[in-house]
């Protein structure tokens, strides 16, 4: 398997809580995961960045008081000496899904996001393997009579270098992130504090080194 898809076979394997399994009072604290490569031929380990919300906006123009949201993880793949050999984002959309308001909250399989950063090009990411999974947990709200079900709405982008820097390092960063039912803009108001933040943590603890 190409380099390249291994961070997103890497993740997309691990088990992840769905949006109704996760927790109720906001983001856990962004932390980093990795890969158990002791039986890997390659020796290549993959670290994954996790809980990186881009914002507390809603797709329906709300505010996310839970876990849920859309989130753009940062992942690299090194090698045994260090080297960063690829670089990418894994995004996912966590929500719910039924007969309330749930739908709004949905992108439909994720297919870009785009970054300006005040500077250079705009920044478009296609996002590869988009795809969305049901959680097989079902929830009724006897108050409001609605039925609802997680959805996690995830794809893959492939960024460079220069591209992931731009963005962690952009003074006023906006976004736009696409999929086959709705897109969704954030505003420079709308990006989480943290969202760069761990972005540029990321960067110097697991990324940084690239060739």
């Amino acid at each position: 398997m190409h380099v390249r898809c291994l961070a997103l076979a890497a993740i997309l394997l691990a088990p992840l809580a769905t949006p109704l399994e996760a927790g109720l009072f906001g983001v856990p604290k962004f932390k980093v995961e990795r890969s158990d490569n002791r039986f890997s031929s390659n020796g290549l380990t993959t670290y994954s960045g996790m809980w990186n919300r881009i914002s507390k906006k809603s797709l329906a123009g709300g505010t996310h008081i839970d876990s849920s949201g859309v989130f753009v993880e940062p992942v690299a793949i090194k090698k045994a000496d260090s080297t960063t050999v690829a670089l990418s984002f894994f995004i996912h959309n966590d929500v719910s899904d039924g007969t309330g308001l749930g739908a709004a909250l949905t992108l439909g399989e994720p297919q870009r996001i785009s970054f300006v950063t005040g500077e250079g090009t705009l920044i478009q990411l296609p996002i590869s393997r988009g795809e969305r999974r049901w959680s097989d947990i079902t929830a009724y709200n006897s108050v409001t009579r609605t039925v609802s079900t997680g959805v996690w709405e995830t794809g893959f982008a492939e960024v460079t270098s220069e591209q992931y820097q731009r963005i962690m390092n952009a003074p006023q960063l906006l976004a736009r992130i696409e999929g086959d039912k709705r897109r969704m803009t954030y505003e420079a108001k709308d990006i989480s504090k943290t969202f760069q933040i761990n972005l540029k943590a990321f960067w110097a603890d697991y990324a940084a080194g690239r060739k």
